[in-house]
């Protein structure tokens, strides 16, 4: 298991989070939930960061590590000096105790890890690969995928990609091509220049590093679908090339139509989506929830059909979506988790749906493990695929305004311990509360009339 233990750091006065294969962060706006992820990601960033260090040949000791720790930090989060006292530690392996630990005591940052983040072998097999690669032996792949291995087993970490979907994503849908590059090229040329400023100058630009990744990873995905067309053309191809059943595939291409109201198909024309009238939209005038949602489903897809080992961070998925399409894009999200033992979702939300729909999941599961004979009438109502582990699992309220309050929490655990799924209590406080506005309105009501 893994977890991040966060003092005073930015908007975020103390938080112990799980970093579980589902992770779901929930707040009001400004809560400090993209605080939290970024800080998630920039740790979990840290095993390709040191990777790329070793494979570049400009790896001489472990303490390595310690220099990209402090550059990664400076690049995204800014100088410490403008930064009150904090203390951010992040378990890779709670049980353990491997560890990284960044601290800032008087304006001065420090990164430190625990001994047994590294095996006692690391030192020398690294710095006999570093030598490898600088004179380019022959045994390149090996070499690499040893490297992998031993940065893998070091973090804990073994996806094989990673990225984090940012907010506004339709930024690379509702826009030309010439503007993306525009866009793309004046991103590059902020980090760039950050890159180059003084540590005392260095700015907060991690929303820029993630943009960026964004936009290529998207460029990638645009790329592929272009070559095939659209979903059934990768069906097609990769029919006799992997593992997965017709039918496993298939469940999760008829959910994207679902969810898109339609199927999307890319050409010279550029991308548009084909209605059940038969005739098109351009992607870039569709509706918000379609220009919000078809990364993420195009992404899915592909880790699905690629069968790739994902990492993903994802802001908003429900963003502009209808409640019956936020429940459907959760469970596509679930069968990704499920596909592979190493994949891991993290969510931010401002939505208590997007909680219930996670609940259902967890709740069926449970079902089954009670009476396994429950199964078929289980998977009337949910796809099997779509189960979640309560073991997977972990849910976290985050409130800046309970943090005022004595006695109150500004992180919250959501699972209730007994029932292992989302404790009832916090999905009925927004029902409550509209409720209770209604049932305010109505004594008004009744009483206006009593008056004449």
């Amino acid at each position: 298991m893994q977890k991040i233990v966060i003092e005073n750091f930015m908007a975020i006065p103390y938080a112990e989070i799980e970093v579980n294969k589902v992770l779901v962060l929930i707040g009001k706006q400004a809560s400090g939930k993209s605080t939290v992820a970024k800080l998630i990601y920039f740790f979990k960033s840290l095993r390709d960061e040191l990777f790329n260090d070793i494979y570049n040949s400009t790896y001489d000791s472990s303490d390595n590590l310690l220099a990209i720790i402090y550059m990664k930090f400076q690049d995204f989060f800014g100088t410490a000096r403008q930064l009150s006292d904090f203390k951010v530690t992040y378990y890779y392996d709670v049980k353990n105790s491997k560890f990284i630990i960044l601290t800032n005591k008087d304006q001065t940052f420090t990164p430190a890890y625990s001994h047994d983040l590294f095996s006692n072998e690391f030192e020398k097999d690294t710095l006999r690969l570093n030598k490898a690669f600088s004179l380019k032996t022959n045994n390149g792949e090996k070499h690499i995928k040893e490297l992998a291995s031993l940065t893998n087993k070091a973090f804990d970490s073994y996806h094989d990609s990673s990225l984090y979907v940012i907010a506004g994503r339709n930024a690379t849908v509702g826009y030309s091509d010439l503007f993306e590059k525009y866009l793309f090229a004046n991103i590059q040329n902020k980090i760039q220049q950050n890159k180059r400023n003084s540590p005392e100058k260095k700015e907060y630009t991690i929303d820029e590093y993630l943009m960026l990744d964004f936009v290529e990873h998207t460029d990638k995905i645009k790329s592929i679908f272009k070559k095939y067309g659209d979903f059934e053309g990768l069906i097609d191809f990769h029919s006799n090339s992997n593992n997965h059943t017709e039918s496993s595939i298939s469940v999760v291409y008829e959910t994207i139509k679902k969810i898109l109201k339609g199927d999307y198909k890319v050409d010279n024309q550029g991308e548009k989506l084909l209605l059940s009238n038969g005739k098109y939209v351009h992607l870039n005038n569709a509706s918000s929830g379609q220009q919000e949602s078809i990364r993420i489903l195009q992404d899915i897809f592909l880790a699905l059909i690629e069968q790739q080992k994902v990492f993903r961070i994802i802001e908003e998925p429900e963003a502009h979506l209808f409640p019956e399409a936020q429940k459907q894009m959760i469970e596509l999200l679930a069968i990704l988790v499920n596909a592979d033992p190493d994949n891991q979702v993290i969510i931010t939300t401002h939505s208590p749906y997007v909680l219930t729909v996670f609940n259902n999941l967890l709740f069926a599961n449970r079902v089954i493990e009670k009476n396994p004979d429950a199964r078929e009438e289980v998977s009337k109502i949910i796809d099997n695929q779509s189960l979640i582990s309560a073991g997977d699992f972990a849910a976290y309220s985050l409130n800046p305004s309970q943090a005022d309050e004595a006695g109150e929490d500004y992180c919250v655990n959501l699972i209730n311990e007994r029932t292992q799924v989302i404790d009832q209590n916090y999905l009925d406080t927004v029902s409550e509360e509209l409720s209770n506005d209604f049932r305010t309105l109505y004594d008004l009501h009744t009483k206006s009339f009593a008056r004449k």
